[in-house]
């Protein structure tokens, strides 16, 4: 049975040199305590890069040129994967000074305000941004002061956000981790402080009853959480006992998460025949030397699920919660991305899997989460007593999120390379349209509603207010994390 877990496999120890490229006045400005960590840190992501890199044949000459005095953050993000013209293939890729808060927001469990958001333009002249809320989380500081969904907030602690502010304000203030005061469209004020919380990303949940006599299940999913699994495997016993007709699975706001969740969620989402069969779900492409090192069979459907959360073992399973559809509907939008878009392209081969809303975001890889911590502890034999002790303090909360796999369908197929999964039906989030999420009358649902009830074959122009959304490239949650191992 292929197993979950961190790889802390002994890598093959690169000190890198320091007699190629001339070293830069900059760097030799730098104390000394900086220059160890440079050593220490690029030691950890050269080999990692190395090693597991997905396009590791296709950046070999950059690796080979790869300096310890080089500044480690930017490095990885110089040596991505990128096409002729210098844009980035890989856009996922990155190293971390901190670890803790990347794993935080992965898990789950992370200092925020609850809340989810997206910006768009406030003026036409595209000059002004705002940011609409687009859910909060239960029991959340957002929750509690009132905010939900359609909230449109035009100033962040009295700053008006501009094209050339927001991206700043957003990081230093909505992702701040303190407090900040909301300025709303309609005369409201919001003051909100961060707090350690769970964000359960089993948001809306509900059993719609049709007006000819379907039931339509439906579920708001944020993220593949390793702590959601259990919730998800209660919702859908009740979508099971219910007798559900159809299912909706809103993903519109879904950045992936982890693999083994995306298992779970799938066994009870395509035909039981299929899953009690062990079919192929999905299998996955590496490197050259990872392939033959791996040597791993494709990940099969099954009902028994046996993984590290926390650092504790949790054995789960989902027999009994599978309401068995033919269909299944799916809401997504260029936020939905990687676990999300791999469900769709996993379940196809088994089932009529509809997309209803925008192109997802194109996210087709999964990755590796590494502390450089784990990586010095599997390389300490090969480092030695001393020079692993004098590594340690520099690289503490360092580690490295990098592509190792492709995954595909059990046909070989990757759906969402390179630019995301076209809808079937085009249908236009609106956060402004005056309905919470799971209302049969808010924008996306009502069109797959009618499309599970025949009516029409086509979206609707929202109504309401109606702003331009800011270009993709920058986005207020990280988004793209399908976490391989763990």
């Amino acid at each position: 049975m292929k197993q979950a877990r961190w790889i802390l496999g002994l890598l093959v120890l690169s000190m890198l040199g320091g007699c190629g490229k001339q070293m830069p006045d900059e760097y030799r400005q730098l104390d000394n305590e900086t220059k160890l960590q440079r050593k220490y840190v690029n030691t950890f992501a050269w080999n990692v890069m190395d090693e597991y890199y997905l396009w590791r044949d296709e950046i070999a000459p950059a690796l080979e040129r790869w300096e310890n005095w080089e500044e480690p953050i930017q490095k990885v993000a110089d040596i991505r994967y990128k096409d002729a013209a210098g844009k980035d293939i890989d856009r996922w890729t990155m190293l971390t000074d901190d670890f803790a808060s990347l794993i935080g927001g992965v898990s789950g469990h992370t200092r925020t305000f609850g809340m989810d958001f997206q910006l768009y333009y406030a003026d036409s002249f595209h000059q002004r941004v705002c940011a609409v809320v687009t859910y909060t989380y239960d029991a959340s500081p957002a929750a509690a002061a009132g905010l939900k969904r359609g909230d449109t907030i035009l100033t962040v602690d009295g700053l008006e956000m501009t094209r050339g502010n927001y991206q700043e304000i957003v990081r230093d203030h909505l992702f701040g981790g303190g407090t900040v005061k909301l300025g709303l469209s309609d005369g409201r004020s919001a003051t909100i402080t961060a707090v350690d919380m769970y964000e359960n990303p089993v948001q809306t949940v509900r059993i719609l009853e049709r007006p000819d006599g379907r039931k339509v299940g439906y579920l708001h999913y944020t993220s593949f959480t390793l702590d959601s699994c259990e919730d998800l495997i209660d919702v859908f016993s009740d979508f099971a006992l219910a007798g559900i007709d159809d299912l909706v699975l809103d993903l519109r706001y879904n950045g992936g998460g982890y693999l083994v969740t995306e298992e779970v969620l799938a066994s009870m989402l395509a035909p039981v025949s299929a899953v009690e069969a062990g079919n192929v779900l999905y299998q996955e492409v590496y490197n050259a030397k990872m392939a033959a090192e791996q040597q791993e069979e494709p990940t099969s459907f099954k009902t028994s699920f046996l993984f590290r959360n926390q650092g504790a073992l949790q054995v789960i399973s989902t027999a009994g919660a599978n309401p068995d559809l033919p269909r299944l509907y799916v809401l997504a939008t260029d936020a939905s991305a990687s676990a999300s878009e791999s469900l769709v392209c996993c379940l196809r081969p088994y089932m009529d899997v509809i997309l209803v809303g925008e192109q997802t975001s194109g996210k087709y890889c999964a990755g590796y989460l590494l502390k450089a911590k784990d990586w010095y502890d599997s390389a300490k034999k090969s480092l030695g007593e001393s020079e692993y002790e004098r590594a340690l303090p520099y690289v503490d909360n360092w580690g490295i999120y990098v592509m190792y796999s492709r995954y595909a369908d059990c046909n070989g197929v990757t759906l969402s390379m390179p630019d995301g999964i076209a809808p079937d039906y085009e249908a236009e989030d609106d956060p402004l349209d005056g309905f919470a999420l799971g209302d049969p009358e808010e924008t996306m649902l009502a069109v797959a509603l009618r499309l599970i009830e025949g009516r029409t074959r086509s979206a609707e122009a929202p109504s309401g207010p109606h702003l331009t959304p800011v270009p993709a490239g920058f986005h207020p949650r990280p988004s793209g994390l399908l976490v391989g191992r763990y």
